[in-house]
């Protein structure tokens, strides 16, 4: 799926993010921040600065990552408009309000994920939160502030 297509009226994005992750096999919950940028049609970059800083990129369809990581960071920028799921040959989707809860329909996706909601932010119409619970059971919130577009 082209990034153009799902988020063709976004010029270009901006928006720091907080990652929780919360896993069954630890007590306490791992906290990672960072910046995404994504610019049309097909750039993005997700950077954390703390605790450590990491930087995954992708342009053209191509990332410097390993597949898995390039399948997630699609999907998180896909999910930064909901919109684009509604019609989604991978994910069942449902909403209520502003939360779209997406059920993995293909095996790729059901292997790692469980469910992803996504809440919207009702003003903008972009993500300001993405909940992903995995397979395991280890649920990984990612929380997004501070969001340009152009």
């Amino acid at each position: 799926m082209i990034l153009a297509s799902i988020l063709a009226t976004i010029l270009s994005l901006t928006a720091d993010f907080t990652q929780t992750k919360h896993t069954v096999m630890m007590s306490e919950p791992q906290v990672s921040v960072g910046k995404l940028t994504f610019r049309s049609p097909d750039y993005i970059c997700w950077a954390y600065t703390s605790p450590k800083k990491i930087t995954w990129e992708m342009k053209d369809g191509k990332a410097n990552v390993n597949p898995q990581i390039q399948q997630l960071l699609r999907m998180i920028v896909s999910s930064i408009s909901a919109e684009s799921f509604k019609e989604s040959k991978d994910f069942e989707v449902q909403q209520t309000g502003s939360v779209y809860t997406l059920t993995p329909k293909k095996s790729e996706y059901k292997r790692v994920f469980r469910s992803v909601r996504i809440t919207i932010d009702s003003r903008t119409r972009i993500a300001k939160r993405v909940e992903m619970t995995e397979k395991n059971g280890d649920i990984t919130i990612i929380e997004f502030t501070n969001v340009v577009t152009r």
